[in-house]
């Protein structure tokens, strides 16, 4: 069956191109929308076989391969790697986040050939350590990575159009591809037809806040009720880009057990210990907002960073005219449970699953081994591929080449620019290489990421206080390229379900993302020339919300750095750090006492893992996150679980792929239109005022 071919090449380049620019655009505004592999797959598929119909079939002959337009019909395999070429644009390149802070709010702008090496670097550095950790993340059945399930059966499904197509060779797998394919079009146009009404017409259906509704003048109603500037209690949503978010993902494809650790962790940190701390008026939280991502003065006022700054460091004199920065209590405490999160990763990772990795480990030694050093071994591996129908893997020299030019690439832009000492290059690195097992682990098998880029950002502040550029600049080394690689990771076991040849998707994965990263600076670079008052209140809706996030942490960690911000009072929560080294081990001891108890779902990094993204994050969408996943992976694949099998992740596709084009139509066609009624309405006007306004009180 062909993979590789030019149809690959052509769509695959025309789909990246795209949602590069769309997800881009996106992200510049107040409510991000990221396009994702279903648009692909829904729309490259028709476009697929239309080139299959129209394109010659002449043989070409260049430098001696043999090649074709139209080697013949269009298959599962090309459909696959367009969409894993194209997957490459979905998230947006994290070094963007720099460029926008550099160019807004610390200057010196980077000019557009800085950031391209910059962003290129970073993107690609990842792929080395997704080679690395394959034998780990990727080929083991147990590392099932959940959300490529959606993606496998959506493929399947999809295929089964194709005129004449034969998948199945039995009658009952030939039904029930039909029947998945009318079920995910059925539900596909009624996300698609709903989408249009919470996303355009009736926004308030995004979040209903019940206690605002009860008493829309109580303050404590409104803090508490709010989902973007408050807990999010009882805060419900009809919109299904909330529920099936950035942060969370599809509650279709996340197990019931995860959903449910995740969940008990939000109530804890969110409806009990926040409001507790808020409201006893700890570390005179009262006075300032109970949910923001903002920085704040003394006065309660927002913090102006640019008056104690001089040519983009911190200057002391200036702090102490000025006076130190505060932060609302949940930020605060978020800060807290990430420390505690960084060593409970680890340590759960060893209790539970230390003895298979170092199992695993020796395993892949041992073949590599004897691949390179026993001409019988490499033989025995060649003739068991064969036998097995299996491509040549990907040799590891081309991981190691990748690492090596990316890390000249790195230590000259860094020096160039003046971004990251060589000796803060190399540190990152590291501890991207350390990160990247456990975070892995714990994604491959519940679908969750967890948001580990505190402890980068922790040490850059300890290692260069006051130099904010080095601060962000660590922590994309150090983070983003463990995100990268285990983006990569997944890319490749989905590659692994559908069979797809693994050297052609090494090759569609890098080409997409070296195309990815030009198109999005260039959609960024323009915007931000062409959009009067962009990334400021006035500029609304291009506000850059994840970019002020982004911003904040800047300040914290790089502006002030740890020693000054979290000394002296907030100093306790270090202390966190010590209790997630020993956390998870109570639970752990009562698996091992009670193995078939409920204690064998206890997951304490899962529960931590949504505080990672507070306060960024809304905080409405959990009930109804955990409501579909109670339903469809607890109840259903209990009591229904033929059906579940069958056409769960059908549905979730569905609503995914509907969602996601009617969010392109309705830009395009519905973009100026604005009507002002009671259902675009703020319904929870208090919810961004401190409990107390003045902090005399």
């Amino acid at each position: 069956m062909t993979s590789l071919t030019f149809r690959v090449l052509f769509l695959g380049t025309v789909f990246t191109c795209t949602l590069a620019f769309v997800n881009m655009y996106y992200w510049f505004r107040s409510n991000p929308i990221t396009l994702g592999i279903p648009v692909v797959q829904l729309l490259s598929l028709p476009m697929g076989w239309v080139l299959a119909q129209v394109l010659p079939r002449h043989k070409f002959n260049t430098f001696g391969l043999r090649w074709s337009m139209n080697p013949g019909p269009f298959t599962i395999k090309e459909h696959a790697l367009i969409s894993i070429f194209a997957n490459a644009s979905t998230s947006t390149v994290y070094a963007l986040d720099i460029i926008v802070v550099r160019r807004f709010w610390i200057g010196p702008p980077l000019a557009f050939g800085a950031a391209a090496l910059l962003s290129l670097t970073s993107q690609l550095l990842g792929y080395s350590f997704s080679g690395l950790f394959h034998g780990f993340l990727v080929e083991p059945d147990a590392m099932i990575w959940p959300s490529t399930l959606v993606n496998v059966t959506l493929f399947r499904t999809l295929q089964a159009m194709l005129p004449s197509k034969k998948i199945y060779s039995d009658a009952s797998a030939d039904k029930t591809s039909r029947l998945r394919l009318r079920l995910f079009w059925i539900i596909g146009g009624c996300s698609f037809a709903w989408y249009f009404v919470p996303g355009w017409f009736f926004p308030t259906l995004t979040m209903l806040p019940i206690l605002c509704f009860i008493a829309p003048k109580n303050k404590i109603a409104n803090q508490m009720g709010d989902g973007y500037n408050g807990m999010g209690m009882l805060a419900l949503t009809l919109d299904w880009s909330t529920i099936s978010n950035t942060y969370t993902g599809s509650p279709l494809a996340t197990p019931w057990f995860a959903a449910c650790n995740l969940f008990i962790g939000f109530v804890l940190v969110m409806w009990i210990i926040s409001p507790i701390g808020y409201y006893s008026g700890v570390w005179e939280a009262k006075t300032l907002p109970i949910y923001s991502n903002k920085l704040f003065s003394m006065n309660n006022s927002v913090y102006n960073v640019s008056r104690v700054l001089k040519n983009g460091r911190f200057d002391n004199a200036a702090y102490e005219r000025y006076g130190p920065m505060r932060m609302c209590f949940q930020f605060l405490t978020m800060y807290g449970f990430c420390f505690m999160g960084i060593t409970c990763l680890i340590s759960h990772v060893a209790l539970h699953h230390g003895a298979d990795l170092w199992q695993t480990a020796h395993k892949i030694y041992t073949e590599q081994r004897t691949a390179l050093t026993d001409s019988t071994g490499r033989q025995r591996e060649q003739q068991k591929q064969h036998t097995c129908g299996l491509q040549p893997r990907v040799p590891l020299y081309w991981y190691l080449i990748i690492f090596v030019a990316t890390m000249a690439m790195g230590l000259g832009c860094c020096q160039a620019y003046g971004l990251l000492p060589w000796y803060g290059f190399i540190l990152a690195i590291v501890v991207a290489g350390f990160l990247t097992l456990p975070v892995g682990l714990v994604e491959a098998i519940s679908n969750f990421q967890y948001a580990l880029g505190v402890i980068t950002e922790l040490l850059a502040g300890y290692i260069w206080p006051g130099e904010p550029t080095y601060n962000v600049t660590f922590k994309m080394f150090g983070y983003i390229t463990m995100r990268q690689a285990l983006m990569l990771s997944k890319d490749q076991k989905l590659g692994q379900y559908m069979k797809v040849p693994p050297r052609h998707l090494f090759f569609c994965q890098v080409l997409g993302t070296i195309i990815a990263v030009f198109v999005q600076l260039g959609t960024s670079f323009w915007l931000m020339n062409t959009v009067e008052n962009i990334c400021t209140e006035k500029g609304f809706p291009f506000t850059c919300r994840q970019g002020q996030m982004f911003y904040s942490t800047m300040v914290i960690w790089g502006v002030f750095g740890p020693q000054r911000q979290f000394g002296g009072t907030y100093g306790i929560l270090y202390w966190m750090f010590l209790v997630g080294v020993f956390l998870p081990l109570p639970f752990w001891l009562l698996k091992k006492k009670y193995p078939h108890s409920i204690w064998r779902y206890v997951n304490i990094p899962i529960a931590l893992t949504y505080v990672g993204y507070m306060p960024n994050a809304p905080t409405h969408d959990f009930v109804m996150f955990t409501l579909f996943c109670f339903i469809f992976n607890y109840v259903i694949l209990k009591y229904r679980s033929e059906w579940w099998h069958k056409y769960n992740f059908a549905v979730t596709a569905a609503l995914d792929t509907g969602l996601a084009i009617s969010g392109i139509i309705g830009y395009f066609v519905l973009q100026s239109v604005h009507v002002e009624w009671w259902g675009t309405q703020n319904h929870c006007p208090l919810s961004k005022d401190p409990f107390y306004t003045n902090k005399k009180l």
